[in-house]
């Protein structure tokens, strides 16, 4: 029987309809060769391999009076015309026109009666091109595991081989029983406390680390702690979405990030957090404190491609009280680190999945009370921004022999936390995908252009400092600037 995680079944139990818990992306191509007929041809060849990526052929069977997480069983009859729709852009089929449907098709939550996930072929974009929106629910499927699974769903040559016909599915594959599913979660339960006793030593181990990591803290005390200020980040979401897009050269995001000896991530964050403290200060919105960003971080081993979630998050400070770039940058870079050797402490005893009995409605409850009553603009911040990077395809993708030329994230805001910022590595391009509420953030444009801009600052601050001569960074620093629209 294969039961959800604790973690996949969040992202149930916290979808509400202004909340809805998909993932997508958007990829673009290139004009297909004369005479194809896109849409015909894309279906076709992902209904020849559905069955090569198990979360298409799956859908929830929940457990009887909610007792605890549902369960995946197999679908055989696949309402293709439900999972694949085919919509063509009013001319001139600008980006802008494309980023505004996608906002509109990421506000509607996907059918819980059937499999989790749809496609969109878009056609009609400026200069003959064709793009294509994929939806997947995030109980079935992270980061990792989607590009896992983009080889497939598009393919890597223009010309793709015949993939093998589909076995028959498994008997255990059928839908479960009452019965089944009641003792399942029973059975469960109990596994899980006697693996909770049997991974004491390794609890006690994460314990000590901690607590050396609280005395030296104790004894040193960090300097900012990981407090977020309020902003108009931190805000009850409403069902309307904002989306924008933009790239840069991920051969010169490598080369910065050589070049003032950090990682591709420490850039992609002290770019955004620059964009974050101009559109703060156009809004005279800008805190003294510097906003707080969580960061997914996978949980995957090497060569780990399960179509489920393996994912936890860590805090890092943005440092957008500090108006120099490459300070900033310094900034981010210590802190990254700092929040990587306290998640090490615990990494080997983060759990992922817990049978908590009458979990379903319980959490559905918590989630629902949070949008009703605005608590998210109540309750103090923990974060402010969520920002991810994540790695994608190094070779091209293909769709009715067309090459794909971008492969635009759009990730989910959250209730406290409306703007969530999605980077995608493909070829040698950095795709930047900005989803947020739109009653909050109703001019995403501008943001993008900040981010864009921004990624020029820091290439010539960085090519005027000297490494050698780089300061110590106070994260302590002065007061923003303010500034009217």
């Amino acid at each position: 029987m294969d039961r959800l995680s604790a973690l996949d079944a969040s992202f149930l139990y916290g979808e509400t309809p202004e909340s809805p818990m998909h993932v997508a992306g958007l990829a673009i191509f290139e004009p297909p060769p004369a005479d194809t007929e896109v849409f015909p041809a894309f279906r076709d060849h992902l209904k020849a391999r559905l069955h090569l990526v198990p979360f298409f052929q799956r859908k929830l069977v929940l457990t009887p009076i909610q007792l605890d997480h549902p369960v995946w069983a197999h679908e055989d009859d696949l309402d293709l015309d439900y999972h694949f729709r085919h919509v063509s852009l009013p001319k001139p089929g600008t980006l802008e026109q494309l980023e505004t449907l996608v906002a509109r098709l990421h506000m509607i939550l996907l059918d819980r009666s059937r499999p989790l996930w749809q496609y969109y072929v878009i056609e009609g974009l400026e200069g003959g091109g064709f793009a294509i929106y994929i939806k997947m629910h995030h109980a079935g499927i992270d980061g990792g595991a989607g590009m896992a699974a983009l080889p497939i769903i598009f393919a890597t040559s223009p010309d793709p081989e015949p993939v093998p016909l589909p076995t028959p599915p498994a008997r255990g594959s059928r839908t479960p029983e009452l019965f089944e599913l009641i003792s399942d979660s029973y059975a469960r339960f109990f596994n899980q406390q006697r693996e909770f006793y049997e991974s004491w030593p390794d609890i006690g181990k994460a314990i000590a680390k901690v607590g050396q990591r609280v005395t030296k803290d104790l004894a040193n005390p960090p300097r900012m702690m990981p407090l977020a200020p309020k902003t108009l980040f931190n805000a009850s979401l409403s069902s309307q979405r904002s989306f924008g897009t933009c790239t840069i050269s991920l051969r010169d995001a490598k080369s910065l990030a050589r070049q003032t000896k950090s990682k591709i991530n420490d850039v992609v964050m002290t770019i955004s957090a620059g964009a974050l403290r101009r559109y703060l200060e156009v809004k005279n919105s800008l805190p003294e404190s510097p906003l707080i960003a969580a960061i997914p971080v996978s949980l995957r081993k090497a060569g780990n491609t399960d179509m489920n979630n393996q994912v936890t998050a860590m805090l890092c400070n943005l440092a957008t009280h500090i108006s120099d770039p490459v300070r900033r940058l310094e900034a981010i870079v210590a802190s990254s680190a700092d929040s990587k050797q306290r998640l090490e402490d615990i990494r080997e005893v983060i759990p992922t999945d817990m049978t908590w009995l009458g979990a379903p409605i319980i959490a559905t409850g918590m989630a629902r009370l949070l949008n009703q009553a605005k608590l998210a603009e109540r309750l103090p911040a923990i974060v402010n921004v969520l920002i991810s990077n994540v790695p994608g395809p190094k070779e091209p993708l293909y769709c009715a022999g067309a090459q794909m030329t971008h492969y635009f994230p759009v990730s989910i805001p959250s209730n406290g936390s409306v703007l969530n910022i999605t980077v995608q590595s493909y070829l040698d391009k950095l795709d930047f995908g900005l989803i947020a509420c739109r009653n909050a953030v109703p001019d995403i444009e501008r943001l993008v252009t900040f981010l864009a801009d921004e990624f020029e600052l820091l290439r010539a601050a960085a090519s005027r400092a000297s490494p050698s001569k780089a300061s110590t960074v106070d994260i302590k620093e002065t007061k923003p600037a303010q500034r009217s629209a």
